[in-house]
């Protein structure tokens, strides 16, 4: 018999997501007495476990880039977000640092999954700063053909800071259209 895939979906009511952002607000609680460098290495590492474990499903390492941009969000040197966003997004990352989560990650297929239900909340949390990242990102990535070069060597970080500015005002526009239509994150 040839292999076969299934979708598996599932609804989580009021009270699921109340349990949830509970245990997220208890992590960015705890962020500000754990070292900032080892709430992104844990998060880094989590990244890895996921993409280095055998039978780690799909959607777990569909999910993991997300989580693997806000830390980048933090270690980026370029990127250089406000601070505001820069504490919401180590207290968001902080959950990921705990290695005592719901499911344990040595459970076969099962032991990622809370940390994907909250990698997807994460990510609607934080969904105009990963769209504002992955945009500056490629923009470096693009910004000067030779960045070896004296002249764009010089070019480039007044490029970078009008991009930065550019995205700043994107986010907080795009904000403000979901606050205006109800949206409200995680």
């Amino acid at each position: 018999m040839g292999a076969s895939s299934f979708k598996v979906s599932f609804n989580l009511d009021e009270d699921d997501v109340t349990y949830f952002r509970k245990l997220f607000r208890r992590a960015r609680a705890n962020a500000a007495t754990t070292d900032e460098g080892e709430i992104v290495s844990s998060a880094a590492g989590l990244v890895t476990l996921m993409r280095t474990k055998k039978n780690t499903p799909r959607f777990i390492l569909e999910a993991v880039g997300s989580l693997e941009d806000l830390a980048k969000i933090i270690t980026d040197e370029d990127y250089r977000p406000p601070k505001a966003i820069r504490g919401q997004v180590l207290g968001a990352l902080a959950y990921f640092a705990n290695p005592e989560d719901l499911i344990p990650d040595e459970i076969p297929v099962l032991g990622f999954l809370d940390d994907a239900i909250m990698i997807k909340f994460v990510e609607e949390e934080f969904k105009h700063e990963l769209w504002a990242f992955r945009k500056f990102r490629k923009f470096r990535d693009g910004a000067e053909l030779k960045p070896w070069t004296k002249v764009a060597g010089d070019r480039l970080p007044g490029r970078l800071d009008e991009m930065r500015k550019k995205l700043r005002a994107d986010v907080v526009a795009r904000k403000t259209k979901d606050a205006a239509k109800g949206k409200v994150g995680f």
